[in-house]
Order: structure tokens, then C-alpha cells, then sequence
């Protein structure tokens, strides 16, 4: 099956992608980890799209789908997969669109997953993440993940500046 999540950040497309990995077992490909993977690590791609995050912005549509058509090559996305956060412009839906006929996997589901903007605020300002095992929490979540007793922290675009 393959799917895309279409919605703003923060309006649960993470969490309905934990899902359906549950329910088809494919790939839960999402650009934003793929980008925030790359900042931790210090590439090239990482320093430049880190630039662009702080800045609460895009990162540029050449590096999103480069980075999206390596990722849907690879062999395990060849039963279907599930896409987070991509496409978010038209170019990018056109890049999928052309990808996605080369490799003779049509789409089976695009799902917009649409959020009051307000609701999206609260949540991301109270978001917490945790570095040892990805779980994702709120502040009531204290400064120790409940799953694994590893460090909980505030993404930085997790704030109402950025996020708004």
C-alpha cells in the first residue's frame, strides 16, 4: 500500500503513520526526520537545511525530493510505503508523481489530516521528544521518557514563533 499523510505540522500524520506501519508493515518515510537525521549528523544537507528550519521555513524543493526519490529506491519500500510530510508543494507533487511512474507503484491513498491551527499551537509548543528512543511526549512527560528512561527535550521549531 502506498500512502501519503498530507497536514500541517503537529496535526498527527507521525502518529496515524505509526499506525498504518502497524497495519500494512511498510516503510513510515518522513522528510522531517529524514532532514532532522541529517542536522544531528552535520552534512552537508544537514547544515543547510538546518538554516532553513531555524528560520521556520521550507527546506528548498530540490534537496526534499532528492532526498525523498534515494529514499523511495531503496528495497524496502518495493511493498509499499508511507509517506509524512511530502509532498508539501506542487513541484514536489509533481516530482512524486514522475517517481512514483518510474518505478510502476502507482498511489493507492493520499490522506489530509486537517487540524484546528490553534490545537496544532498547543501541541507543538508542549511536544517533547526523547533522545534515546524517538518516543514522542508532552511536557507533563517531565524530563525522563516514561518508555525508556531516556532524556526528554524540546525540538527547536517545537516554539509558538516558528510553529505559528
Amino acid at each position: 500500500m502506498n500512502i501519503v499523510l498530507l497536514g500541517a505540522p503537529g496535526a498527527g500524520k507521525g502518529t496515524q503513520a505509526a499506525k498504518l506501519v502497524e497495519e500494512f508493515q511498510t516503510p513510515h518515510i518522513s522528510t522531517g526526520d529524514m532532514l532532522r537525521a541529517a542536522v544531528a549528523a552535520g552534512t552537508e544537507l544537514g547544515v543547510k537545511a538546518k538554516s532553513y528550519m531555524d528560520a521556520g521555513d521550507l527546506v528548498p524543493d530540490d534537496v526534499i525530493i532528492g532526498l525523498v526519490t534515494e529514499r523511495l529506491q531503496e528495497p524496502d519500500t518495493a511493498n509499499g510505503f508511507i509517506l509524512d510530510g511530502f509532498p508539501r508543494t506542487s513541484p514536489q507533487a509533481v516530482a512524486l508523481d514522475a517517481e512514483l511512474s518510474k518505478l510502476g507503484r502507482p498511489l493507492d491513498a493520499a490522506l489530509l489530516i486537517d487540524v484546528d491551527p490553534e490545537v496544532i499551537v498547543a501541541r507543538l509548543t508542549s511536544r517533547r521528544m526523547c533522545r534515546d528512543c524517538g518516543y514522542i511526549g508532552t511536557e507533563a512527560d517531565g524530563a525522563t521518557c516514561p518508555k525508556c528512561g531516556g532524556e526528554m527535550y524540546q525540538r527547536d521549531d517545537d516554539n509558538e514563533a516558528t510553529v505559528r
